[in-house]
């Protein structure tokens, strides 16, 4: 009698504990999912990537959060009645999500310096296709307040010849862009490759907690299965 009270102790609070971390999980899925649909729908418009890169990241993210989603919700009802073997189900999908997760950060760290490149050669196409009726580079130059790959004498030297646009203006309402002085110094890919370097330490925090969160949840999920059905072996004995 003890054992199976304790059992299901034990059951309550890894239910518990399951529960809140499937619905953070959910959150993260559904913030990836966001993120993935801006990055295909939105982002694009705007950095037009190089040939290098296929532009299959975003589909990626989307697939995979959308998975995400879908599995988290319907585990809720799994966790609630306590079915052993949806649970170890459930269990096995974070497990192919957290090595997933590996992989990714494997490929990221293996083509760094592919990306780095990847996004001068884009920059730099972004400015010799440039079309003033479009928003195209003009939203990331006003953003990040920056001007060109380098600085602004790329929109100078790039072929067709163009004029420095008026996104590069320091103040737009006093401003020339023939007078060099009006116009942001900065090249955009120093600034992005600059901010990325200075909150490296976060962006790498978040994935660390990304990447962990299917673990766990693995874990609790497993560990959930295992005493409902040892509870189950004792109340037959």
């Amino acid at each position: 009698m003890g054992n199976q009270f304790k059992n299901v102790a034990v059951i309550a609070c890894l239910k518990t504990f399951l529960f809140v971390f499937n619905v953070v999980f959910w959150l993260t899925g559904l913030l990836v999912l966001v993120a993935g649909l801006w990055a295909e729908f939105d982002l694009y418009k705007y950095m037009e990537l190089s040939p290098e890169f296929s532009g299959t990241a975003p589909l990626v993210m989307i697939g995979i959060a959308s998975l995400i989603v879908l599995i988290s919700s319907i585990a809720f009802s799994c966790i609630i009645k306590g079915q052993p073997v949806l649970l170890f189900i459930y269990g096995g999908f974070l497990a192919c999500i957290f090595m997933m997760d590996v992989g990714v950060a494997a490929s990221v760290a293996c083509y760094r310096d592919t990306f780095a490149k990847g996004l001068h050669d884009g920059l730099t196409q972004t400015i010799n296709s440039y079309d003033p009726h479009k928003a195209n580079f003009d939203f990331a130059q006003s953003t990040l307040h920056c001007c060109g790959v380098s600085n602004y004498t790329d929109w100078i030297r790039s072929s067709p010849l163009k004029v420095i646009p008026m996104s590069c203006c320091v103040d737009p309402t006093h401003c020339i862009t023939a007078n060099y002085s009006d116009v942001y110094q900065k090249g955009c890919y120093d600034v992005i490759v600059e901010y990325l370097e200075a909150n490296m330490d976060i962006l790498i925090g978040i994935a660390v907690g990304t990447g962990v969160l299917p673990l766990i949840g693995s874990i609790l999920s497993c560990l959930l299965a295992s005493y409902i059905k040892k509870s189950k072996y004792d109340v037959m004995n």
